[in-house]
């Protein structure tokens, strides 16, 4: 099948399977230029102290990192789980440990950033039950792709419309919820600060952690040199659900800053966006 095919290709290749998606990712900057100065004004905007040629070339990376995380998706495919664990670490495993002992499951919250199928197969590499939502995209072909390559890791993946039960389901089971907050593809959201401006999230996360007591753990997986890292927040306070979606926002964007060239705003981000 061609996806193994590229899938083993790519272990072959080691580090330099990036060598054609990097130039693919160049020539899409220089053929968008448009779209590129408005990536890199988005970047300034959350980061100010960025000069306008710094944010421009934070904004290539930024499309040089999202080609490779789409190259990664069935990089990744080829790994054993022994080798993911061994070479990807993972470290706030403690409120993992803590959130089954004390709750049986727990919910991770990650943003739009870095590699989050790499952050699934990692989990998965070490015993852990995962759930998810996957919004539908187009072509259809494609999206059956996608759903098909998480799956066959062992992610338990809804759409958003099944979501709900689906989810609360998972929980109660014994699984880890593993969700996208910043970009919500339906059901009730609330306003936050996020990266420089005012951006929707998903109440859903805060909903469920209230709903069940589970945990709610800020999570990012994103690319250290040759390797994948995840990092596992403590869990946000309880409060109302607007307070604890406000808090998962602001240590998103804390957690965003320690690599902020793995974050992918190529599309509008804040609400006041003209």
């Amino acid at each position: 099948m061609l996806w193994g095919g590229v899938a083993k290709s790519a272990q072959a290749l080691g580090w330099h399977r990036y060598l054609a998606v990097d130039a693919i990712a160049a020539a899409t900057s220089l053929v968008r230029p448009g779209r590129v100065a408005e990536c890199a004004a988005r970047h300034r905007r959350a980061d100010p102290a960025l000069t306008a040629q710094a944010a421009r070339a934070r904004a290539r990376a930024s499309y040089r990192e999202y080609f490779r995380t789409c190259l990664d998706l069935m990089w990744a495919d080829a790994l054993t789980m022994e080798t993911v664990r061994r070479d990807h670490p993972m470290d706030g495993w403690e409120h993992i440990a803590r959130a089954e002992e004390e709750h049986g499951s727990g919910i991770f919250c990650l943003a739009h950033f870095g590699n989050w199928d790499m952050a699934a197969t990692m989990a998965l590499s070490r015993g852990l039950a995962l759930t998810t939502v996957m919004r539908d995209f187009s072509p259809r072909f494609f999206n059956k792709v996608i759903v098909w390559a998480r799956e066959r890791r062992g992610l338990e993946v809804f759409t958003p419309g099944r979501a709900a039960r689906g989810l609360l389901h998972a929980l109660r089971h014994g699984r880890f919820l593993a969700l996208l907050a910043d970009i919500p593809e339906g059901g009730a959201t609330v306003e936050v600060q996020f990266r420089g401006g005012p951006v929707l999230f998903s109440t859903g996360p805060a909903a469920m952690a209230l709903h069940t007591g589970c945990p709610l753990l800020p999570a990012i997986c994103y690319r250290v040199d040759r390797h994948y890292r995840i990092l596992i927040d403590a869990p946000v306070p309880t409060g109302t659900v607007a307070e604890m979606t406000q808090t998962l926002a602001d240590r998103l964007d804390a957690l965003i800053a320690l690599a902020p060239e793995q974050w992918y705003p190529f599309n509008p981000v804040w609400t006041d966006e003209g």
